[in-house]
């Protein structure tokens, strides 16, 4: 509910539990008066003068709190828009003009002017019923005769409450090391994380942040937290002023970044999601899984079970050909894959990533002589779904495409063009080489009949050589529009994101993914804080990669785990078989079946529930996790120890979110008889907790709960 009350002159954007207030001050500057749990009686606030003086002559510290900061009145913080004026000025004036609120009180804009240079932005607001949630960013419109030159324009800021000691908990890493969790304690200076590596901005930090007063935890304490919908360049500054109050302020990095807005020309800013709880960090993870639910992901899938992929890397790598694949489908029926996907190898003079291929995305001639339509009967004959690999953003230098269209890459003319992966990136700001990618996608789909396409990205930029100001926008303006397409034409099709792994986990691209590639690192050990990461921001049924259930040994760290310890961590995202079967032997085989029949029987569950981290993998030798359906009637918990020590016992786990005054049957703790089961009240659960007893290095189990 967004509501402006003329008494106090206060907009008041209203969630459920939390109240965002702002004021314009008698200098017209627009002002946060508040943002944090909800204020019943938000005009009693009044009294709050936002004083556009930093002290006052007695030197009473006073909070400066300006809504949307820029380059005036003496700010000196970070500003969220800069910009060159014909005359080369560089200051602006943003003063309040008026608003606008939409019939159902959902929207809010509110118009800011610069009399002088004749430039308006309109700072626009968006709120859910039911959801804890605030979407914001800007448009900023030029209605000067002349161009203008905006320098920086982020989406918007976030000032939390004054006063307070922060720490920041934000995810970051590298390839196969991505969403390590980071906790710092802010100080009077900056912070700042983002990303300016052109194609993706997550391998090594996730446009993600989350602040609280140094003392919440899972289930209690004041948290305010934030989400960029960018992947590419991003940067999110976190800025302690010598007042005691912190800004943040997020959007397009401004790195190698000039956007020219000739007269009556417009720009948006990526939308901003920020969000406040003041029950811990798991409330903001139910809040942000409800998000997504309902509105952020494809709708017309999201609520259908994710089928089981068998992907044909592990058993051939690039060796894959027509023969292979035809005689290898009944095998991979056989274990209960549901979508048999055919990766990388299948295309142009394709041999290795160190050839050409890239780029020409028609079969391998000796490889597919017949093409893929032969092998997408043969899947559908059987009930199954067909899918395919492909890195369309991507050229070889050997390939026909790129002797062809050499001025479709990325690079500095007078210099040879620098590699990645033995690749280069295509321009895709060009429209010429956007048309190139959505005919091939639309060509790819339509002709082998897909049901599932598997988007890759192996490579970042290296030079830009001449390129346009804005060309790193359009590039990520253009790769949203083809996955738009692709929805809008194919609402059928699965698309996964993947980009060499975690590089595009973020709210940009989910918004167009029904899977997310979490990590090329499957080690399961590694897994296990690489998936509390992910799904602290990401649903679980999101988590992609093409083998969830792990070969052993692993080639990331040569570490050998058990098929039990590896099958039950891959029930916990969206299930794909990384293991050669080929390889293996009649038990393992068997074992395989087994534990695929077994996950199919809860996946109705783990695949709509909330997460509950119960103990962190991040701080124990043992992690437990709570999968809760929806409707609170049934719940999956997942048991995991690697590295016991001294037969330690471990507490009594309490479950959450259950109903206490029901009864629930809990069955699989009697390890020998999964089948027995005991009851209990939801009450009783929660408070008294169960009882797990983990041991060894690779132990694993698993618990279903169901409403009696």
């Amino acid at each position: 509910m967004i509501s402006y009350l003329k008494a106090s002159s206060i907009f008041a954007v209203e969630t459920e539990n939390t109240s965002l207030l702002l004021k314009a001050d008698n200098d017209g500057i627009l002002r946060t008066l508040y943002y944090g749990k909800k204020i019943s009686y938000p005009e009693e606030t009044f009294f709050l003068n936002p004083s556009v003086y930093q002290y006052k002559a007695s030197n009473e510290k006073r909070p400066l709190r300006p809504e949307f900061p820029t380059r005036q009145c003496a700010y000196y913080c970070t500003p969220c828009l800069s910009v060159i004026f014909p005359d080369k000025t560089r200051d602006l004036r943003l003063e309040y003009d008026s608003f606008k609120i939409s019939e159902n009180n959902s929207r809010l804009e509110i118009y800011l002017f610069d009399k002088t240079y004749m430039l308006k932005v309109a700072l626009i607001y968006k709120t859910y019923d039911g959801l804890d949630l605030i979407d914001k960013n800007c448009c900023i419109t030029n209605l000067n005769n002349e161009s203008v030159t905006l320098t920086s324009a982020r989406s918007a800021a976030v000032t939390p409450e004054w006063n307070v000691n922060y720490r920041l908990t934000t995810f970051a890493g590298s390839w196969g090391a991505e969403y390590k969790k980071h906790s710092i304690n802010l100080c009077q200076g900056k912070f700042s994380i983002g990303n300016t590596r052109g194609t993706a901005g997550s391998h090594q930090n996730i446009p993600f942040f989350a602040l609280d007063d140094t003392n919440a935890t899972e289930t209690c304490g004041n948290v305010w937290y934030g989400l960029l919908h960018y992947s590419g360049d991003f940067v999110i500054d976190f800025e302690y002023d010598f007042t005691e109050q912190l800004t943040v302020s997020a959007g397009i990095n401004e790195f190698d970044t000039r956007i020219e807005l000739g007269y009556g020309e417009s720009y948006e800013t990526p939308v901003f999601t920020t969000g406040f709880s003041s029950a811990g960090f798991e409330k903001m993870t139910e809040t942000l899984y409800d998000y997504q639910y309902s509105h952020l992901l494809p709708q017309t899938k999201i609520k259908n079970i994710f089928p089981i992929i068998y992907n044909t890397w592990y058993p051939y790598k690039f060796d894959v050909d027509s023969e292979k694949c035809l005689s290898f489908i009944d095998k991979a029926k056989e274990i209960g894959a549901e979508l048999f996907v055919i990766d990388d190898g299948w295309f142009g003079r394709r041999e290795s990533d160190a050839t050409d291929g890239l780029g020409d995305w028609y079969c391998h001639k000796r490889k597919f002589p017949d093409g893929l339509k032969i092998i997408a009967d043969k899947v559908h004959s059987l009930s199954m779904k067909f899918g395919l690999w492909i890195e369309p953003e991507m050229v070889n230098l050997k390939s026909d495409l790129y002797k062809e269209h050499p001025e479709w890459v990325i690079t500095n003319n007078n210099l040879s063009p620098s590699m990645i992966r033995n690749q280069c990136v295509l321009n895709l700001a060009r429209d010429d080489v956007k048309e190139f990618v959505w005919d091939t996608c639309d060509r790819l789909i339509s002709e082998f009949d897909l049901d599932y396409l598997k988007w890759d990205m192996n490579a970042y930029f290296t030079e830009t050589g001449k390129s346009d100001g804005d060309f790193r926008i359009r590039y990520i303006k253009n790769l949203y529009g083809i996955w738009e397409r692709i929805n809008k034409k194919y609402p059928h099709v699965l698309l996964e994101n993947c980009a060499s792994g975690g590089g595009r986990a973020d709210y940009g691209l989910a918004k167009y993914s029904d899977r997310i590639n979490r990590s090329d690192n499957s080690d399961p050990v590694d897994v296990l804080k690489l998936h509390e990461g992910f799904s602290t921001i990401f649903l679980p049924r999101l988590t992609g990669g093409a083998g969830n259930i792990a070969q052993s040994p692993h080639t990331l760290n040569g570490r050998t785990t058990p098929l039990k310890f590896r099958a039950t961590l891959g029930m916990t995202g969206s299930m794909s078989v990384g293991v050669n079967i080929l390889k293996s032997d009649e038990n393992e085989f068997g074992e395989l079946k087994y534990y695929i029949s077994e996950y199919k029987k809860i996946r109705h569950i783990t695949q709509n529930a909330y997460f509950y981290r119960i103990s962190s993998s991040f701080e124990n030798p043992y992690t437990v996790w709570e999968y809760l359906a929806k409707d609170k009637r049934a719940a999956v918990i997942f048991v995991f120890a690697h590295g016991m020590n001294f037969k330690n016992l471990v507490p009594l786990q309490k479950l959450r979110g259950l109903n206490g005054s029901k009864i629930y049957k809990i069955y699989g703790e009697d390890r020998n008889d999964p089948d027995k089961f005991r009851t209990v009240h939801g009450d009783t659960l929660m408070n008294f907790g169960i009882k797990i007893e983990p041991f060894g290095d690779y132990f694993s189990q698993i618990l279903r709960i169901e409403e009696a």
